[in-house]
């Protein structure tokens, strides 16, 4: 096995707080005393269940901000345990370890290409070997509803051992998930909720602030560049950290107030 030198592998789930333990677990036992040279980052584990686009926009806004040389195993999976494949996806100098179902390449896509010359993201179907399944190692046979703990944990840990992506099987064309953008209509904009927050806050498929003065749902949304500009419990519109467009009510809850969830459609009217 190669010379392990420091690795960051973070984790994404929509696991909560119990199964992510066991993944960890497994990569630790897997590098024995080098297991100390490992730093584990919690992006999140409360991703809504099966929701693969808010666990890729989460992801997505996350991986931009880790060094080159990052793991990144992400897991959100309501296709577990059937024929869909499992993922090695390197691009930006950035490894992405998970299910193929959209949830991986909006981030490596955004990392931008890498190498010389300059390569778009390269992905890898995992051939699922002893190797990967861990043939001695006493945890047990592969689990056909946690892949996490049983297939991408251990393959995380190959590859902070200096094993590449390429060796982990056959290259692929991944599958992408396109959050779309916002069109133009003859009343305003309509767009889509592609996350909500834990504030309520709806973060839509737009990259810059509509030109016009907007309302929702019939109310008008106060374009602000921060939420502090608004009253409190005062609907507003303003570009966030992660570079999207989202609506929020300063001091309340946006998805609350307007009944709105993940993967809505909405109209935003000119005023």
């Amino acid at each position: 096995m190669a010379e392990l030198m420091t690795k960051i592998i973070t984790l994404l789930t929509d696991f909560g707080s119990f199964y992510p333990a066991q993944m960890k677990g497994v990569i630790l036992s897997r590098l024995g005393d080098r297991a100390s040279e490992i730093t584990f980052v919690d992006i999140a584990h409360d991703i809504p269940p099966q929701d693969v686009r808010a666990g890729a926009f989460a992801l997505l806004s996350t991986a931009r901000y880790f060094p080159a040389g990052t793991i990144h195993i992400s897991v959100v999976d309501p296709g577990v345990g059937t024929d869909r494949m499992g993922l090695v996806v390197e691009g930006g100098g950035q490894i992405f370890v998970g299910p193929d179902n959209g949830l991986l390449l909006p981030a490596a896509q955004s990392l931008g290409a890498s190498g010389s010359p300059p390569q778009a993201p390269q992905a890898y179907k995992i051939a699922v070997s002893q190797e990967i399944l861990g043939a001695g190692h006493g945890h047990g046979p592969e689990s056909n509803t946690f892949h996490g703990r049983d297939i991408f944990a251990p393959v995380a840990a190959l590859l902070a051992s200096g094993k590449s992506p390429a060796s982990m099987g056959p290259r692929v064309r991944p599958k992408d998930l396109n959050f779309g953008a916002a069109r133009k209509t003859d009343q305003g904009l309509e767009a889509t909720v592609i996350y909500v927050d834990r504030f309520g806050n709806l973060i839509l498929n737009m990259r810059d602030l509509p030109s016009f003065p907007v309302s929702l749902k019939g109310i008008k949304l106060k374009t602000v560049r921060t939420y502090g500009q608004a009253r409190r419990i005062e609907p507003l519109i303003t570009l966030g950290s992660h570079g999207f467009a989202e609506i929020a009510v300063n001091q309340g809850n946006a998805a609350e107030a307007f009944c709105l969830k993940a993967g809505d459609r909405i109209e935003l009217e000119e005023i």
